[in-house]
């Protein structure tokens, strides 16, 4: 629990200056829990989206020609649809794999 919050405080902080890449999320995790396999990672990660969409972040995609968020809809099927991506991945998700987060207010 203290090591979600750690990491859901972190990307906050990031968040406040600029857009996340979803691969943010795992390089705070897999600093904070080495030892760990995917599972126990994707279970962590979970709850961490779950707040963080709760408190004005949303999940989606970044046109790189425009700079413009294009969010994924609302937030659970946002973090729904990073999960499933990053499962179908197989693998940690790197720089361009699966999406962004963005603060909205």
């Amino acid at each position: 629990m203290v090591v979600a919050i750690e990491v859901a405080e972190a990307l906050s902080r990031e968040l406040d200056d600029d857009y996340v890449e979803f691969w943010s999320l795992l390089w705070h995790l897999r600093r904070a829990l080495p030892e760990a396999d995917d599972e126990l990672l994707q279970a962590v990660a979970r709850p961490i989206l779950v707040a963080l969409t709760g408190s004005g972040v949303v999940l989606g995609d970044l046109n790189g020609d425009t700079g413009t968020f294009l969010p994924w809809g609302n937030a659970s099927t946002a973090v729904d649809t990073a999960m499933a991506m990053w499962r179908e991945l197989g693998r940690d998700p790197n720089m361009g794999d699966i999406g962004w987060l963005a603060r909205t207010r």
